[in-house]
């Protein structure tokens, strides 16, 4: 059985969607780990280079340069990222396999 690439990425996007939506407001206020920014920002690169058509509509990289930064934390906090995720899931569902 061959799984697609699409269904990686949406099983991954929905995993982290899933932990998110079930944090309260309090955490979601919270900045993103850099460490899962990353993961985030590779997922995102490795998305646009399998569909090219979307890479254009797809969020920028979470970055790290501010304050956090020292802390390990990104510029971005949950809720932004949990806007960030549901974009790239409902791009992928407009693509083919």
């Amino acid at each position: 059985m061959t799984i697609s690439k699409k269904t990686i990425y949406l099983a991954k996007l929905n995993s982290i969607k899933s932990v998110v939506e079930k944090a309260t407001d309090k955490q979601k206020q919270d900045m993103v780990g850099t460490i899962l920014a990353d993961e985030f920002n590779k997922l995102l690169s490795e998305i646009s280079g399998e569909y090219p058509d979307i890479k254009d509509s797809l969020p920028a990289k979470i970055t790290s340069n501010g304050p956090y930064s020292m802390m390990y934390k990104a510029d971005s906090n949950y809720i932004d990222f949990e806007i960030f995720t549901e974009t790239v899931i409902s791009l992928l569902n407009l693509v083919d396999n």
